[in-house]
């Protein structure tokens, strides 16, 4: 007999057939629209609440459509077990108040999505406190570490600069040295196309759905992925969390993720022409991509990385022209002019830009936003996966009005 391994693309598409119950022979997989579930009989009841048996009783807890989309996330990330959220917040929320308790202890990278600093930064009203440090050189996070950390919070690439954390060299440390201290890689920017972090041994990985494993900009979610074990222990604090996901989203969020392979394909490739486009150009005056040799990290992302993602961010040279080189693209692009939309969020098949510092990341003080590299003239392009050609058109169009005119 033959012996054949279907690949991932191929595994992400049909999943496991034995473990979608319900599907009543249904070519996709039907959409359950409803609050609670049937039990055949008292035991089964006691077994599910109690937690002895993971199937369905009440959809704010869990629904098929959340357990086929969950297989699915364990496909791509190499994962043990997943539990989907309304929200990449709600997962990182729901993560940490699961797994910390008061007088534990964080270390986190200094550059993060907003939000997730903001969150990190409101622990301590719980006696939790964070430490926030450049974790792109691994010494500096065991350095911050005593016998209080539990949790090291990682993104990388990071939102909006762009750095490269050694995951790997990190979570290989604490267990050469027998610590027992948890690993966390939020893997937006990467998604497990391009990097695994569980693959090397990190101990969870979360996820905002809402970009690139969504892809197409219109459905919000979150996802913690890990082992059987730490979800266990996620599970217990999950039951009366909220932040349910809603069934209908779940499924459409499933049926967009089986394209991810090709999209990330076309991100990862749009996303390193435009870096060198920019590299290249007089009026910016730097670029921060993993792909490009001169990134701080680079030999280290070449090491993580099979590709290096769709998120361009750059400087202008003029950085009082950032807002009108903004305000041409979302110009041209109402006009049909061009095809760059000014918006926050990432990972769609359209081109994205924003300003972090009056976006993303305005919640945070200047002195926080200086120390995480942000200044009020950096720029996040999140390329499509368009016509490249077409792109840097609508960048030239938005070049051209900061050198003086329009172009035509």
């Amino acid at each position: 007999m033959i012996r054949h391994s279907f690949g991932p693309k191929t595994k992400l598409i049909h999943g496991n057939p034995h473990n979608e119950d319900h599907d009543l022979n249904s070519h996709s997989f039907p959409i359950f629209q409803t609050g609670s579930f049937r039990f055949n009989s008292v035991v089964e009841g006691k077994c599910i609440f109690s937690g002895q048996s993971h199937c369905d009783a009440y959809s704010r807890v869990s629904n098929p459509n959340h357990r086929f989309l969950e297989e699915r996330l364990c496909i791509l990330e190499g994962g043990q077990a997943a539990q989907v959220f309304d929200s990449g917040m709600t997962a990182i929320k729901v993560l940490l108040m699961s797994l910390l308790r008061s007088g534990d202890e964080v270390v986190a990278h200094r550059s993060l999505y907003g939000g997730t600093d903001a969150l990190l930064r409101d622990l301590a009203r719980f006696e939790i406190k964070t430490h926030f440090v450049d974790a792109k050189n691994p010494q500096n996070v065991f350095r911050a570490v005593n016998e209080k950390t539990k949790l090291i919070f990682l993104e990388t690439p990071s939102n909006p600069i762009l750095d490269i954390c050694d995951f790997k060299a990190i979570k290989k440390e604490f267990l050469e040295q027998d610590e027992d201290v948890l690993v966390v890689v939020d893997n937006t920017f990467a998604t497990p196309c391009n990097q695994q972090p569980l693959k090397h041994s990190v101990d969870i990985v979360v996820e905002s759905l809402t970009k690139y494993l969504n892809g197409f900009g219109n459905y919000i979610g979150g996802a913690i992925i890990t082992s059987q074990d730490l979800m266990a222990k996620i599970w217990e604090r999950y039951h009366a969390s909220g932040g349910m996901m809603d069934p209908e989203t779940a499924s459409r969020i499933s049926t967009n993720m089986m394209t991810i392979y090709d999209r990330m394909a076309c991100h990862n490739q749009n996303g390193e022409i435009i870096a060198r486009f920019l590299y290249n150009n007089p009026a910016v005056k730097r670029v921060y991509y993993p792909g490009l040799p001169n990134h701080p990290n680079h030999k280290v992302a070449v090491k993580l990385m099979k590709g290096f993602g769709g998120v361009v961010s750059f400087e202008l040279k003029n950085e009082e022209k950032s807002s009108t080189f903004l305000d041409q693209l979302a110009s041209d692009r109402s006009s049909g002019k061009g095809i760059i939309s000014l918006s926050v969020s990432l990972g769609s098949v359209d081109s994205l830009i924003c300003c972090p510092a009056l976006s993303t990341h305005l919640s945070l003080t200047p002195e926080e936003r200086v120390n995480q590299g942000i200044d009020n003239g950096l720029i996040r392009l999140s390329t499509g996966i368009e016509n490249v050609e077409d792109i840097i058109y609508s960048l030239e169009r938005g070049f051209g009005s900061i050198e003086g005119g329009e172009n035509c």
